[in-house]
């Protein structure tokens, strides 16, 4: 089934497809904007939209101490306040993807009056023999904290993750609404949970397996949580097999990354209320940007502290996505790189028109998973920069989560992007540039048919 993300006034500028002949194109080559005078998410300036001039630092009364009883315990129960109330899920799903349920959770607890207590990253796409990754070690959260107004903690300030003592928790379950099971995790075992599942209520859901911000939220109020839980009966847990009613202190969830506003696949969409209120707000920590600001020089061939030069950021995903090729060869199933290169000058031409801002054709950064060296060859033929984690030991000198860093702030710094359809991790690097430097970009279609898969598979 072709599933495009169409323009939008306020989002995406267009969707490339490929050309090779063995492919059926039934739709126009280029999908633009409805009018050639409005760029596409971004103000006609180029200017970044406002972020309340939020600057890093710890809004007074937000800090975790008074959030919690203590220092890290033993337990996550032991640490819960009697005059708080939080919500907390479990991640399990690609960074991207669980970095999106946090932002839904986020402002989950922003529309229930609860505090987050944010998970750990699991290392689920770049090997379990990695350490679970902290938000607060990549995100800037007391600048998060300070720019939407509402305390955020994470799970190591409450419960020491060097312990081993078992929470057994009392949870729901969204996944039980559409799977007939809950959704699993492997935090479970590195968090130490053993958690009693209830099934969200039917008026939660939402069409293709979402279900309803308020559907979710109401359940942190007294009569929401009794009108569903009437007539429900908990699912045993893992481990010791207790059946636990949801926590009402801590309300806590398997999954939050299929719940939107009004429309399933939200995110695709310029009135997202979990971007617009929380994710746009969600900066890198000034460390990792240095990092990564480190980085862009030696690909660009600059000198220690030279300006980075504005740049055309790219995010090309082929890995796992080659499943939904099927038994279509590669060649014929990528959009080609004449086909990128098509894209990246049509941004150019975007940018100078309608932002007067001038790009070279040679200042575009490439991040891809592709592992084929004569497609690197091919980028490498038309100038374009681009980083070899391999070569640079990236992952031997930090942890295996830092090329995906890296290659995710360089996706989101800038001024113009070319991503991939249907993948989360291109849809949230568009979303930054647009927002965070008032750029814009354009997705690059693929696949038999120009086919594009709905949605992001977590099973």
């Amino acid at each position: 089934m072709l599933r495009l993300i169409l323009a939008s006034a306020s989002l995406l500028i267009m969707i490339y497809v490929a050309t090779d002949s063995t492919v059926q194109v039934t739709t126009p080559k280029f999908l633009k904007c409805p009018s050639r005078e409005q760029v596409c998410g971004t103000a006609e300036t180029g200017s970044p939209v406002a972020d309340h001039a939020t600057p890093s630092g710890e809004l007074a009364g937000f800090s975790v101490e008074h959030f919690v009883n203590g220092p890290p315990a033993r337990t996550l129960q032991d640490n819960l306040r009697n005059d708080t109330k939080y919500i907390t899920t479990f991640l399990d799903a690609g960074w991207t993807n669980d970095f999106m349920t946090v932002v839904n959770m986020v402002y989950l607890g922003m529309m229930s009056s609860r505090v987050p207590v944010l998970p750990p990253f699991s290392p689920m796409h770049v090997g379990f023999e990695a350490e679970n990754f902290h938000f607060a070690e990549i995100f800037d959260l007391p600048r998060l904290r300070k720019a939407i107004g509402h305390p955020i903690i994470e799970w190591r300030d409450m419960k020491d993750p060097k312990g081993n003592t078992q929470d057994v928790l009392g949870c729901w379950s969204t996944w039980l609404l559409d799977y007939g099971n809950s959704r699993g995790s492997r935090l479970y075992y590195t968090l130490h949970a053993d958690v009693s599942y209830t099934v969200v209520p039917q008026g939660a859901r939402l069409p293709n397996g979402h279900q309803s911000f308020w559907g979710l939220a109401r359940l942190g109020f007294p009569d929401g949580r009794e009108e569903a839980l009437r007539g429900t009966k908990p699912v045993p847990s893992g481990q010791h097999r207790v059946e636990l009613l949801p926590d009402d202190r801590i309300m806590c969830f398997d999954i939050v990354y299929f719940v939107a506003g009004v429309d399933p696949f939200e995110w695709e969409k310029d009135h997202s209320p979990a971007w617009r209120f929380v994710g746009t707000h969600a900066r890198f920590h000034p460390n990792m940007i240095k990092l990564a600001e480190e980085y862009l020089r030696k690909a660009f061939g600059l000198a220690e502290g030279e300006t980075i030069p504005r740049f055309i950021s790219m995010h090309i995903r082929h890995g796992d996505f080659k499943g939904y090729c099927g038994d279509r060869p590669s060649e014929h199933c990528w959009a080609p790189v004449s086909t990128l290169a098509e894209a990246v000058e049509e941004v150019r031409a975007s940018l100078q028109s309608r932002l007067g801002i001038s790009v070279s054709s040679t200042h575009v950064l490439v991040t891809s998973d592709e592992q084929d060296p004569a497609w690197w060859a091919q980028i490498d033929s038309l100038g374009w920069a681009h980083i070899d984690h391999g070569k640079e030991r990236t992952a031997e000198k930090y942890s295996r989560w830092y090329p995906t860093f890296i290659d995710a702030m360089h996706q989101s710094m800038g001024i113009g992007f070319v991503g991939t359809s249907g993948s989360t991790m291109s849809l949230v690097a568009l979303r930054r540039v647009m927002d965070w430097n008032g750029g814009l970009g354009v997705m690059v279609g693929w696949g038999a048919g120009q086919f594009a898969p709905k949605g992001t598979n977590l099973s």
